[in-house]
């Protein structure tokens, strides 16, 4: 019972420290560095003590596949707390021959639009968002011009204009 209650343990408490190191790394390309460094001294002091129980108790292979899958386990966890919880912009380019009728429909969605009209009958859309717009826009995008040369980048730092 003891054996079992430890596995659990180091399972468990590896999905905690390797969910926090995610959710670390995303702040630190945030540039939120004091959030990041908080997360960090949890995170490492999470790992020592589920490090430290592993490695001087009876080591064996159940405690390895507890290490490895919680591991796994708090990547994916991480991954899934980075998508819903942590909050973010997204500028979107667009490049493409249906500008006005895109422009149009994301205008009528409350979306702030900038178009850049080029030489050979192409414009450059460009559209600052939140993460949690991101389908509605990309569905708008799609719906309009499907081989619309579409780049999605994170924005580190906006300012002035608005956001939807």
């Amino acid at each position: 019972m003891n054996n079992i209650l430890l596995y659990l343990e180091i399972f468990f408490a590896r999905i905690i420290d390797v969910s926090i190191g995610s959710v670390r790394t995303i702040y630190l390309v945030k540039q939120k560095n004091f959030i990041a460094c908080i997360l960090a001294f949890i995170e490492i002091v999470i790992w020592f003590l589920v490090a430290k129980e592993a490695l001087t108790g009876n080591s064996n292979i159940f405690v390895i596949i507890s290490y490895a899958g919680g591991y796994a386990t708090g990547t994916y966890l991480g991954g899934l707390i980075n998508k819903y919880l942590v909050h973010g912009n997204f500028t979107i380019l667009i490049i493409t021959e249906k500008a006005k009728e895109i422009y149009t429909e994301l205008k009528e969605n409350n979306f702030g639009v900038s178009e850049i009209v080029l030489d050979d009958q192409k414009s450059i859309i460009l559209i600052e968002i939140k993460k949690r717009t991101l389908k509605k826009a990309k569905k708008i995008i799609n719906k309009l011009d499907r081989k619309a040369f579409v780049i999605v980048n994170e924005s580190l730092d906006v300012e002035n204009g608005y956001i939807i």
